[in-house]
């Protein structure tokens, strides 16, 4: 399920874009190619919003993520918002203070885990509990963590932990997870990010699981980053989100970010994971994160 160009648009701010692009305007004529700018709506997807600093893509974030949330509770009730971990979390900073949210009606899912207990320090879960989900009032019950009782040890969990998290999301009422006509759920926003090997999720390249369509979770035992053992979204479950947004903080990121960009523009290369999302993806990225554009 595809937003509209125009639906899109509302989610992302025109104060946001119109910060990002005038600030696109000073630069000289590099860079310029499917910049989004001012007093324009979005266009096709992967068109870069680029900010001078991580403050200002943070910012991007939780206006983003916000009016997602909006949107989606205004037409149903509730938001389903999934999640990566890593640097992508300590982004979501920015979110703690906003008073406007209705954490009430949040959903948040994982898009990949490792399978460990949720106190170790490997956990997507518990290091967005302590950047950000710690300090905001969303109900327990609305945080789909991995149960940890079925990975006291990383080895031989990925199988058990991946089957109960794809029956749990499966049990949840339509309200809170819509489905799609193809039965993959409909997630109103990804938090995505990339790895310098172009992995995301926890789908790595040129690996086996980029083809495997059902279940919605997947089991890998074979992570090539530890812990091996993990489960993931497939690819499938990715694509069918409403909204997938990405983020580019640093020159580390920026190599990747342009390749993933360039490839996706085509049809994606399974060598590149990132670069086989597809549909509605918006990318916020500071200066350094943007280098390689």
């Amino acid at each position: 399920t595809n937003m509209s160009s125009c639906a899109l648009s509302a989610i992302v701010s025109p104060t946001l874009l119109k910060r990002s692009n005038l600030h696109a305007t000073k630069r000289s004529g590099r860079r310029t190619r499917g910049i989004t700018r001012a007093g324009t709506k979005m266009g096709s997807s992967n068109d870069p919003q680029i900010f001078p600093d991580v403050g200002g893509v943070s910012a991007a974030l939780a206006d983003l993520t916000m009016r997602a949330a909006q949107k989606a509770i205004e037409e149903r009730g509730s938001f389903a918002v999934a999640v990566a971990g890593g640097s992508l979390i300590n982004l979501l900073g920015g979110l703690k203070d906003k008073q406007e949210v209705d954490w009430s009606n949040w959903h948040v899912f994982w898009v990949d885990e490792r399978c460990v207990p949720h106190g170790d320090p490997d956990s997507n879960f518990g290091g967005a509990v302590k950047a950000l989900l710690g300090e905001v009032p969303i109900p327990a019950a609305q945080l789909y963590a991995i149960d940890e009782s079925l990975c006291p040890t990383n080895a031989g969990a990925a199988k058990a932990c991946a089957e109960e998290y794809d029956a749990r999301l499966k049990s949840l009422s339509h309200e809170i997870l819509p489905v799609s006509d193809a039965g993959l759920p409909v997630f109103d926003l990804l938090l995505l990010g990339f790895g310098p090997d172009g992995h995301m999720c926890s789908l790595f390249p040129d690996h086996a699981l980029l083809s495997v369509t059902e279940p919605w979770i997947l089991p890998i035992s074979d992570s090539p980053k530890p812990p091996p053992e993990r489960i993931t979204f497939s690819l499938p479950v990715v694509n069918a989100a409403k909204l997938k947004c990405f983020t580019a903080v640093g020159e580390g990121k920026a190599e990747m970010a342009a390749t993933i960009i360039e490839k996706s523009s085509s049809n994606g290369d399974s060598f590149i994971p990132a670069s086989l999302v597809k549909g509605d993806i918006v990318w916020l990225m500071d200066e350094a994160g943007a280098s390689k554009l």
